[in-house]
């Protein structure tokens, strides 16, 4: 069994079975998802406050501070590379593909995912 970890589905490589997906419950994942009937997605909702939070970083950052940067929701993501790292670590996948370098890096620093599917990731 094989797991895709991404944030946003629209850059997602074909999708076979004995596939399990997770992403960021929003609007244009669930749409990818209806697309794609029969392709396992587990959804991870971020919760509010960390919606809040990010709202109240970001703004903070540019206007405050008048810091330009690329990273708006890093509160989510964290949430979310936390999350799948949890899920991850409670199952076994054979490979492991991730958005993106900085995604993997973060879930497989947690819940010793590092060792078991160190040689088992690839990026897309």
């Amino acid at each position: 069994m094989k797991a895709i970890v991404a944030m946003d589905l629209t850059e997602a490589p074909e999708i076979g079975n004995n596939t399990k997906i997770y992403t960021v419950l929003n609007k244009k994942n669930k749409k990818w998802a209806n697309n794609h009937k029969g392709v396992g997605v587990h959804f991870i909702k971020t919760p509010s406050y960390i919606a809040f939070g990010d709202k109240a970083m970001s703004t903070f950052v540019h206007k405050a501070m008048k810091i330009d940067t690329e990273f708006n929701n890093m509160l989510q993501f964290v949430y979310f590379a936390h999350m799948t790292a949890f899920y991850i670590s409670n199952a076994e996948y054979d490979e492991v593909i991730f958005e993106n370098q900085m995604l993997c890096e973060k879930v497989l620093l947690q819940f010793g995912n590092d060792e078991t599917y160190g040689d088992k990731t690839e990026i897309f």
